[in-house]
This record gives structure tokens, C-alpha cells and sequence, in this order.
């Protein structure tokens, strides 16, 4: 009988780190279209001179990778998608808040 082991690399990634926008699109399979229109509506920010040195910062991927499921599953538009990832963010956030206080008000 053989064993089969999978090995998986994992690196946490921080501020400092920089994705190429074309692996990017590759993880999140987004066209660089709608990179581009994220962008222009202050999802994500851009580095670089031209669109094949296009960097995003790594700690994009998790908006990015549920932007693409909105628009590729539920047939989202860009716009769209930006709303919701914004709403889901603030629900996190107020979720944490109220988690605080209620701590704080039970002790």
C-alpha cells in the first residue's frame, strides 16, 4: 500500500508584500478588466508603470478572490461586487465590535 503525502507551503503575507496583477487575475480568475475597474472604484490599489508591471498588494487576495466569486458565480457587475464586499467587511467589523462589548460588559 502507498501512502500519498501532500505538502503544502504556507507564508503569511503583510503590507509589504506585492502581487504581479497578472497572478492575480490567475488566482482570483478575474479578467484585467475588471482589476482595473476595482481600482479605479478604490477597492484595490495599483503600483507600477504599465499594465505588465502591475503589482497589488498581497493582502488584496482574499477581497479580490470573493470579488470573483460574486461576479463569475452569481453573475455580479463590478460595481456590485465592490458594495458587497464593503458590506461584508463593515458587518465583520461591527460583528467584532459587539463581540468586544460584550466581553467588556460581562466581566
Amino acid at each position: 500500500m502507498t501512502d500519498i503525502v501532500h505538502v503544502h507551503e504556507v507564508r503569511l503575507v503583510g503590507d509589504a508584500d506585492w502581487i504581479a496583477v497578472a497572478e492575480i487575475c490567475r488566482l482570483c480568475r478575474l479578467d484585467l478588466t475588471a482589476v482595473i475597474e476595482l481600482a479605479d472604484l478604490g477597492l484595490v490599489s495599483l503600483r507600477g508603470g504599465s499594465p505588465e508591471e502591475w503589482q497589488l498588494p498581497a493582502t488584496a487576495l482574499p477581497r479580490l478572490t470573493v470579488v470573483g466569486r460574486l461576479m463569475r458565480d452569481l453573475g455580479v457587475n463590478v460595481s456590485g461586487a465592490v458594495l458587497a464586499v464593503e458590506l461584508l467587511e463593515a458587518q465583520r467589523e461591527l460583528e467584532s465590535r459587539i463581540r468586544r462589548l460584550e466581553r467588556l460588559a460581562g466581566s
